[in-house]
């Protein structure tokens, strides 16, 4: 079960709404494939960060959904930078650069508030824990 009541709970959701409608807005003047390829990246990253709130915390899947979702938005700021390389910049593009700026932020902060880190309450016994396990996935 999730732990919001409703998609709007969810920062990095609503950050990733705020970005696609911001897209939507600006890049009708764009050509036709940078448009494209940044309204596709912004849904994508709204509906991917829906589905990771669907999975329960810490879970593996919620972790694969973000990082799917932080890729995303970062296509959409990079689709931002090349509108403005192009000279589409404008207010628009200003506030379509600072939305989708801010849901990469707050989807690695998601990201990062679901990986599980090593207890402190283990003590020695979790730093030992943690050593063997570097040390068996370490290259030899």
């Amino acid at each position: 079960m999730s732990e919001f009541k409703s998609l709007d709970r969810c920062a990095a959701y609503v950050a990733a709404r705020m970005a696609l409608i911001a897209v939507q807005r600006v890049a009708g003047s764009w050509p036709d494939g940078l448009a494209e390829r940044a309204r596709g990246a912004a849904a994508d990253a709204l509906h991917v960060t829906a589905e990771a709130i669907s999975h329960g915390h810490a879970s593996a899947g919620r972790r694969r959904c973000l990082r799917d979702a932080l890729t995303s938005a970062i296509r959409v700021v990079e689709s931002v930078d090349a509108a403005r390389a192009l000279g589409f910049g404008d207010a628009e593009l200003d506030h379509a650069q600072r939305t989708a700026g801010r849901t990469v932020a707050l989807l690695g902060m998601f990201l990062h508030a679901n990986t599980a880190a090593i207890p402190e309450a283990a003590g020695a016994a979790g730093a030992a824990g943690a050593t063997r396990a570097l040390r068996a996935i370490r290259p030899p």
